[in-house]
């Protein structure tokens, strides 16, 4: 059965070409993790020689024209300050454009298989992590599981992206029943694995966000009874999926005996076998599912006893907060110019924190490029919040999570947010094919001075 699905996920995949060049992306983006010059060049000209040939696109300007924009003030603020356009972010962060604007030349049917890719990348980075921390805890010894964005509170809000992205692709499998033999049926739990051996404190407040946003959204179609009862089905799976993977991380680092976790695991690998199973329970027995979800309390607390490092942290990023806040008015319309906060925070005698980012994305726009890259990004958060579609709450989450992180700059999440939760084809305009031509080109020409001054200053 398994074989026949994934042949038939292959021949859909070579149907739909630039699908393919989109979900390949997203692993390399990953794998560069705040970005690497020389490979988002390379690959934003292969997805502009895709987009090239393309006839037709819908896209949704408020979200192109600001997210584009938003990389020009930068690029004017590093030239501003050093003499150099291409001394900055935006070098890197223009794929997210030519991403987007690729993505809306897909139909629907291949807007729902791409989003399905997404959550299908998220959990095989779920499995790559889970063994990852496997082989560092018997091998060697147990820590935080960086995944592969080599981050824990960066691979944590990227696994929670992935898990509501996958809420959203599974919101139509109880009509479907060939739908439930899907792959995606079994992600879940490994995603709720590998986000608790993050440990990462912001990713469960965003979760929250966005379990509270998406209950918001059940209320508004159903009653209080049934989103009651929902929301208990979503936390007693959240509660037995992030307390099985503390159990794991507390059998590979607290015992004594690191090679116990392989145990943990395998008990993970029959729990996620019998997952379906569990959401029957879940269905079946009500007030179960609300016993369950109740002991959610004790997962965090444990998830706090583990980490209590995390409360000093949080209070670290205040103070780096307060500092940002100084520089917010130096230079209101171009910002100090990118990488600067960390240099003036290295001379100002305050506390250094030795970190390139503001642990507040809109605050570190404001200060190194300027409140009008500020307000764009501002304007982008307004206008995806503000679409009709069921990822509103990974939107939530990735929002909250860059309010006391700095998930934005790592190319892998945010580019995993443009294609799931981006919608670029709802409330769209029409672009034709030349329209799209001279788009992808413009790309191209900065793509390509971008390699040339990146290989010249090598």
């Amino acid at each position: 059965m398994a074989i026949q699905t994934m042949g038939l996920w292959f021949n859909r995949l070579t149907d739909h070409f630039v699908v393919v060049c989109l979900i390949f992306a997203l692993p390399i983006l990953a794998l560069t993790g705040a970005g690497n010059v020389l490979v988002v060049s390379l690959l934003g000209l292969l997805l502009c020689a895709v987009g090239f040939v393309q006839s037709f696109a819908r896209v949704d300007l408020w979200i192109f024209i600001p997210l584009t924009a938003y990389n020009f003030v930068n690029m004017v603020s590093a030239w501003v300050v050093y003499g150099n356009p291409y001394y900055g972010y935006a070098p890197t962060q223009l794929i997210f454009s030519v991403m987007y604007l690729l993505a809306a030349c897909l139909n629907d049917r291949e807007m729902r298989m791409l989003k399905r890719l997404c959550a299908l990348w998220a959990g095989a980075a779920a499995v790559l992590g889970i063994g990852q921390f496997t082989f560092f805890a018997v091998a060697q010894n147990a820590k935080r599981l960086g995944g592969v964005l080599n981050n824990p509170n960066a691979t944590g809000i990227f696994l929670v992206v992935g898990w509501f992205v996958l809420l959203d692709c599974a919101s139509g499998w109880d009509g479907d029943s060939r739908n439930r033999s899907s792959l995606l049926a079994w992600l879940e739990p490994l995603l709720l694995f590998a986000l608790a051996l993050t440990l990462s404190m912001g990713s469960f407040a965003a979760m929250a966000a966005g379990v509270l946003v998406l209950l918001i959204e059940k209320k508004c179609r159903t009653s209080w009874r049934e989103t009651f009862q929902y929301a208990c089905r979503i936390l007693a799976k959240a509660s037995l999926g992030i307390g099985s993977g503390i159990l794991m991380y507390l059998a590979a680092s607290r015992t004594g005996a690191p090679w116990t976790c392989l145990a943990v695991l395998a008990y993970l690998l029959a729990e996620t076998l019998c997952w379906r199973k569990f959401e029957a329970f879940l269905e079946a027995y009500r007030p179960m599912a609300a016993a369950i979800s109740a002991m959610g309390l004790l997962v965090a607390a444990a998830a706090v006893a583990i980490r209590p490092s995390a409360a000093a942290t949080f209070a670290e990023r205040l103070d780096m907060m307060r500092s940002g806040l100084r520089y917010l008015t130096v230079n209101p319309l171009l910002g100090v110019g990118p990488y600067q906060w960390r240099m003036l925070n290295m001379m100002d005698g305050d506390h250094y924190f030795n970190t390139w980012h503001i642990h507040n994305v809109l605050l570190h726009a404001g200060v190194e490029f300027g409140w009008i890259a500020m307000a764009l990004l501002v304007l982008l958060a307004v206008r995806a919040f503000r679409k009709k579609s069921g990822t509103k709450s990974c939107l939530a989450a990735f929002g909250l999570h860059n309010m006391m992180d700095t998930s934005f700059f790592y190319l892998g999440i945010t580019g995993l947010i443009l294609l799931a939760a981006g919608d670029p084809r709802q409330n769209g305009k029409p672009v034709p094919a030349g329209g799209l031509r001279l788009l992808f080109g413009c790309f191209t020409l900065a793509f390509l001075y971008n390699l040339f001054f990146t290989l010249l200053s090598a």
